[in-house]
């Protein structure tokens, strides 16, 4: 599972794949602005065919919280 939110983080983050950890911090340690959070919502919505809600992505502040997110979502 961490591949499959690794990748889609990648495509909204100027990093290189090996800066990103489970710890990874969106906004501060990836650079990743409201919109580049905004389009990985859209992303991952689409990839489990699932409403995530604001609050939810809100919340949603490590790479470990998106994994946790993601598998929500994939149990479903």
């Amino acid at each position: 599972m961490f591949d499959f939110v690794l990748d889609a983080v990648m495509k909204y983050t100027p990093l290189e794949s090996w800066d990103v950890s489970t710890d990874s911090l969106l906004r501060e340690d990836l650079k990743m602005d409201r919109s580049d959070i905004f389009l990985l919502k859209n992303e991952l919505e689409k990839m489990f065919e699932a409403e995530i809600s604001d609050e939810e992505m809100e919340n949603t502040r490590s790479v470990m919280d998106l994994l946790r997110l993601a598998e929500k979502f994939a149990k479903m």
